[in-house]
């Protein structure tokens, strides 16, 4: 189907404020696609550009790329002092038209795909994956976009382009789609973010399935409060025809649509209770046991929830039990690693609540092999010290070597962040040997040379990607670093 300009202005009419009257506009010509990254401009292409404080800039830019028209909310006053060429229409909503666009050119894909949404402050990216994973299993084919990108079928990492982390832009997020379409999937899952709900990006998609896994204190200084921070998340219920509710949470249940939720403490339609190497489920009074491939408490919540919302779907429970045996965890989710008989745990939490959970489990793993237990716990610059005095206020009791280190520091002082961290370590801490580490790196290192391999366990936690430091952004993978130094520290 070919979208003309008469297409486009019909659909943006009733949010036009005026145009720009420096080029006139042929409605009968071609628009191929449509973007809001000016990186992405190529022939015949709409530009849908967010007011912004760079506004300016970006119009700027987008003029040497010569795009057919461009879609602004920004006022007209910020376009008034430079020379531009190219028709300019000026719009009130911009996620509004954004998602109207996106239906214009993407109507048929968005139609034919089923989708799963999870949303929640932990466990969006291994539930989703889960999902995917146990979808797969079942011979559907599933793609999986979030934190750790955007995943096909086969588990491969593709290379689509992002301006934004875990739930892409509007129309970045529709070519994802478009994409998986054309290659003929069943369903993509995906994580919404609170941020991305609250500002609509995906409100085209009418979602099969909404998934609520937890919820506690995050992105405050996004949504200002935890009310605008839960009214966010409870946008996805809108969106979706069921949804599965973590009953434990109860900020949730004022969306319940039926019996068909979750719990660990109470009687429910779907019930789990965690033990050391199994998980025991029930759904609607059948019970199973499920000894996964993987370890980590929370990993096994995430595993139940992701059984729970196959089997809310209609898939048969017993096939879905069957399968959850056998699938694997996403990478670095609790994910066991041994190197030059070195046990590492690779867990990249970075949420307080998700640390916590994570120490926690690898305490209980460690004690099962008779181990120590010795963490990396981050303080991350660019997330601000309200976030660091989260994380540390609540680290659990137990960790036998604590590192502290900086991390993702952005224009932070490093030396800053860990005065700060260890003045907010609980006192069983502080009088303690803590290590420190200004970057990740560092902090690996130090840590590495600090354990006893056949006494002591590692856990890392933190992010686990390109290092942000004084807005460069440096490779950095820690598996590849800790072989890396392990191999120095042979010669």
């Amino acid at each position: 189907m070919k979208i003309t300009i008469k297409d486009i202005l019909s659909v943006i009419e009733q949010n036009t404020v005026e145009s720009s009257k420096c080029v006139k506009l042929d409605s009968e010509v071609v628009c191929e696609k449509v973007t809001s990254m000016y990186q992405d401009i190529s022939q015949a292409t709409l530009f849908m550009l967010k007011d912004s404080d760079n506004v300016t800039y970006y119009a700027q830019c987008a003029c040497k790329m010569n795009p057919l028209l461009v879609v602004t909310d920004a006022s007209p006053s910020k376009f008034s002092h430079f020379e531009y060429n190219l028709p300019i229409i000026f719009i009130t909503d911009f996620p509004e038209v954004a998602n109207n666009l996106v239906k214009l050119f993407y109507k048929r894909a968005i139609e034919y795909m089923n989708f799963i949404a999870v949303t929640g402050t932990n466990g969006k990216t291994t539930t989703s994956h889960m999902i995917g994973n146990l979808l797969t299993k079942l011979d559907k084919k599933v793609a999986i976009i979030g934190t750790m990108g955007v995943y096909d079928c086969n588990y491969n990492k593709l290379n689509f382009k992002h301006s934004t982390q875990t739930t892409p832009m509007y129309f970045e997020m529709a070519e994802i789609i478009n994409y998986f379409y054309n290659e003929n999937y069943d369903y993509i899952v995906y994580e919404a973010t609170s941020i991305a709900l609250e500002q609509r990006r995906t409100d085209f998609i009418k979602n099969d399935l909404a998934v609520f896994t937890n919820f506690s204190p995050e992105h405050l200084e996004y949504h200002g409060t935890m009310t605008n921070y839960l009214n966010a998340k409870l946008r996805l219920n809108s969106l979706s025809s069921l949804n599965l509710v973590n009953l434990d949470t109860v900020e949730y249940r004022t969306i319940l649509k039926d019996e068909q939720h979750f719990s660990s403490t109470q009687d429910a339609y779907y019930q789990y209770h965690i033990g050391n190497d199994t998980i025991s489920i029930e759904i609607n009074d059948d019970a199973f046991t499920i000894t996964p491939t993987f370890k980590g408490g929370h990993n096994f919540i995430n595993l139940a929830t992701s059984i729970f919302a196959l089997d809310k779907l209609g898939f048969d429970s017993k096939k879905i039990v069957k399968v959850a045996s056998i699938i694997d965890p996403p990478l670095h989710r609790f994910q066991i690693i041994e190197i030059d008989a070195y046990t590492i745990i690779l867990d990249f939490a970075h949420t307080a609540l998700a640390i916590k959970e994570s120490i926690n489990n690898a305490l209980n793993y460690s004690k099962s092999i008779n181990k120590s237990l010795n963490t990396m716990v981050t303080g991350i610059g660019l997330r601000g010290l309200d976030k660091i005095k989260l994380t540390v206020d609540t680290l659990p009791k137990g960790i036998h070597k604590l590192m502290i280190a900086a991390e993702q520091v952005g224009y932070e002082d490093p030396e800053k962040i860990l005065r700060f961290m260890f003045n907010h370590l609980p006192d069983c801490y502080k009088t303690g040997n803590i290590l420190r580490g200004s970057s990740r790196k560092e902090g690996i290192k130090s840590l590495l040379q600090a354990t006893d391999k056949n006494n002591e366990i590692i856990l890392l936690t933190g992010i686990n990607e390109p290092q942000n430091y004084r807005g460069k952004k440096y490779d950095h993978d820690d598996q590849e670093y800790a072989k890396q130094i392990l191999q120095e520290l042979k010669t």
